[in-house]
């Protein structure tokens, strides 16, 4: 009757236990945007893996290839990557029977005391050995379901190691950027510096004769301290590139700043255009663009690559929580000899035992219900994850692909503007030379030359960097060999 009541037990707790295999949902995408072709993608993006040496530069390979030697966020990454391929080991050894061994040995000495003055002492000597063999025969899939949550969550560490390979080198290529845009900028304010020192020892010399003011002075004085000011706080600024570049790469500054940083320009302090030459010559331009960026190419973005696999291992857990309410069966065989020697006699045996045995859970208060809540939570919460990551993943493509289209029109419209800028400032400068506009005036053409000079360096600098975000957005990662 017992056997009976089991038997049933186990009938209807299988009954409850299926579960559907598990298959990717459907991307929650815009409901038009899987069709319509967008606004660019680089050319031959797939040609190669390592995308940042499409940008021609060898400097930034040489610090990429740093920081893919020795950074400690990466090496964490890898190694979460590492205690993940453990963790799906020590699952798959579930499948296979547990075998142990086990040996002892024993020597005793016991006294009796049969009367006064009288007693016997014996000695006792045993020993042991054998093996201990079990194997659990997975009925419900809790192993199979096991292995299957730990692979799963082995491709979501391996694609987040991905992620941060593909972060780290659209980093280390931005500073680099900006460290050169920086120092190009240095040379401009160091150029306008000069012209600054040189009219003010001018406006010295005719204030000597009483052709000007002491004002005019004052004001030359002014601006030029004024000028040395920012040119303090860009220097600053580079020297952050440099330390972040550091921290990224592991290269000493000294290093970075031989393979990054220009040249001194050799123009005069009046003519700053051999800087804006050497800017177009050395700030990489980033290649062609074709006009379709399908949606297709977010299939194997890391991030939601990482965020799927995730969700499968919680559609797994969920198997696992089920399978743990059910029966198990697991097989079990000992074979053990022993051996026991007292009073000069000498007793051996063996002894084994094989059979199968069950394991039915009949009251749990609840708790079996519960981690099955639990794991159903985990895989909603999954869920919502993976629709945020790819509505994440979609935005950051949209606003690379505005950030490029906005870069390559600035880049065209600031050289025209440095253009006709130098052109404006060099007929102001002869004009107030011979005295026929102030101070004033001359400043103000001026500064409009050295904004439309640092525009144009920040153009270029965007030019590359918007490049980079959209490698970055559209999940572009290196493939070894």
């Amino acid at each position: 009757m017992r056997l009976f009541a089991v038997a049933t037990l186990a009938l209807a707790l299988t009954a409850c236990a299926t579960q559907p295999a598990y298959s990717p949902p459907k991307p929650p995408l815009p409901s038009d945007w899987e069709n319509v072709p967008h606004r660019g993608k680089p050319e031959s993006v797939a040609a190669t893996g390592q995308w940042w040496t499409q940008l021609g530069d060898q400097a930034i390979d040489k610090l990429i290839a740093s920081a893919f030697a020795d950074n400690p966020t990466l090496a964490q990454a890898v190694a979460r990557v590492d205690q993940a391929k453990a963790a799906a080991g020590v699952a798959t050894a579930q499948r296979l029977p547990a075998l142990n061994g086990s040996a002892n040995a024993t020597r005793a000495q016991s006294q009796n005391t049969a009367g006064v003055g009288s007693s016997t002492t014996m000695l006792t000597s045993s020993s042991s050995i054998g093996a201990d063999f079990s194997w659990e025969i997975d009925l419900w899939g809790r192993i199979r379901e096991s292995v299957s949550a730990a692979q799963r969550r082995l491709d979501a560490r391996t694609a987040d190691a991905q992620g941060a390979r593909l972060s780290l080198a659209a980093q280390v290529a931005n500073t680099s950027l900006s460290l050169r845009a920086c120092a190009y900028s240095l040379q401009v304010r160091d150029a306008d510096i000069a012209s600054r020192e040189t009219e003010l020892a001018l406006t010295r010399k005719r204030r000597e004769v009483g052709y000007i003011a002491p004002s005019a002075e004052f004001s030359a004085l002014t601006n030029l301290a004024n000028a040395r000011t920012a040119r303090i706080s860009q220097q600053e600024q580079c020297t952050r590139n440099v330390d972040a570049l550091v921290a990224l790469t592991g290269q000493p500054a000294a290093a970075v700043r031989r393979m990054l940083l220009p040249a001194a320009s050799s123009a005069d302090s009046e003519e700053s255009s051999a800087i804006l030459d050497d800017v177009a010559h050395v700030m990489p331009t980033p290649p062609a663009m074709q006009p379709a960026l399908p949606a297709t190419v977010l299939r194997d973005h890391p991030s939601l690559v990482s965020a799927e696999r995730s969700l499968a291992a919680a559609w797994s857990d969920i198997a696992v929580a089920r399978a743990q309410r059910l029966p198990t069966i697991s097989l079990s065989a000992m074979l053990s000899g022993q051996w026991l020697r007292a009073v000069g006699n000498s007793v051996n045996f063996t002894s084994w035992s094989a059979g199968p045995a069950l394991t039915v859970p009949i009251f749990d208060g609840g708790a079996g219900a519960a981690n099955v809540d639990a794991a159903t939570g985990r895989y909603q919460e999954a869920a919502a994850t993976l629709q945020a990551t790819l509505r994440t993943v979609v935005q950051n493509v949209e606003d690379a692909l505005a950030f490029q289209t906005s870069a390559e029109e600035r880049v065209k419209s600031s050289q025209d503007a440095v253009d006709a800028a130098q052109r404006s400032f060099r007929a102001s400068q002869a004009q107030w030379r011979a005295g026929a506009i102030s101070m004033f005036e001359l400043e103000d053409t001026r500064r409009q030359r050295q904004t439309a000079e640092e525009n144009f360096i920040a153009a270029k600098r965007d030019q590359g960097q918007a490049w980079i975000s959209l490698m970055q957005a559209t999940g572009q990662i290196d493939s070894p060999g």
